[in-house]
């Protein structure tokens, strides 16, 4: 009997170590269709956390009455969730960025806008890729550098606005290279995006856009928009590699479940909650290169 208890004690332990934490994904949130978006996530009670991977307000204004309108509704029940990254058009405020700052309060982390932060067993890193581009990157990517040198052996899941790669209207962000490398020197890692209005999900692969195996590469999702209108199909203009799964003409949200081995499983569905996307994987412990 006692045998049989302990037995079931480790058991149930082994299973409590592996429970996963599930984040919800989308970008670019407006309120042409982004109540539906919410609506779905509120329907998801298991989401620890959303990841806004920028434009938290598509607006073309984004000052903090525009905030707040647009958080009034569905959306406004769920701050309490929300991990918000910086996208270009919180940069229409005057000044630029001011709405985003005074709305999202502490968790903007201004004046840097970029933070990380630990979900059961994964590390979560949210970078401001707006100032990359328009700033440079050097003070950020010393920053995720040491960050992820104090997070050794964890997988990584980073979040932007600007995606490195992508087929779709504004294509990809080459000023983002550096951040991926540092990524990649690190280990696996997954990293979502928004900023092209449509869901993009690649293979792993090294900051030169060459496939490489689950246990090295990088996996990229664009997950959007989250309200915003959706772009119709990919640019006849693309370059770079082309995405394992890609979806237009729609709204998106990700579901990821993360488990503390590195392990995960995704679903990805449309405003109507149709589902256009689902698998899973497995971060490997990260690996000196």
């Amino acid at each position: 009997m006692k045998r049989t208890l302990l037995t079931l004690l480790l058991l149930s332990l082994a299973a409590a170590g592996l429970q996963a934490s599930t984040v919800a994904v989308t970008g670019d949130v407006a309120d042409w269709q982004g109540e539906a978006v919410a609506d779905l996530i509120l329907a998801e009670p298991s989401v620890e956390a959303v990841l806004l991977a920028g434009d938290t307000d598509n607006s073309k204004k984004t000052d903090l009455e525009s905030f707040r309108r647009l958080y009034s509704g569905a959306w406004g029940r769920l701050i309490p969730k929300i991990r918000p990254a910086p996208g270009n058009h919180e940069s229409y405020a005057a000044p630029p960025f001011s709405g985003y700052k005074v709305f999202w309060g502490t968790a903007a982390h201004a004046p840097e806008m970029y933070y990380s932060f630990d979900l059961d067993g994964w590390h979560v890193v949210s970078l401001d890729s707006v100032a990359v581009v328009e700033d440079g990157a050097a003070a950020q990517l010393a920053w995720l550098k040491k960050d992820l040198a104090a997070h050794p052996g964890k997988p990584v899941l980073a979040f932007w606005h600007y995606p490195y790669f992508s087929r779709f209207k504004h294509g990809g962000e080459r000023a983002m290279k550096p951040f991926w490398e540092a990524l990649y020197v690190h280990g696996p890692a997954l990293v979502m995006n928004g900023h092209n209005h449509a869901y993009e999900r690649y293979a792993p692969m090294d900051p030169g856009g060459k496939l490489v195996g689950e246990a090295m590469g990088i996996r990229q999702f664009v997950v959007g928009p989250g309200g915003a209108k959706p772009t119709k199909q990919e640019s006849k203009r693309a370059k770079g590699p082309a995405p394992e799964r890609s979806n237009a003409n729609a709204q998106h949200v990700g579901f990821f479940d993360l488990r503390p081995d590195g392990s995960y499983r995704f679903t990805v569905r449309n405003e109507r909650g149709v589902v256009v996307d689902s698998g899973a994987g497995r971060l490997i412990a990260p690996k000196a290169r």
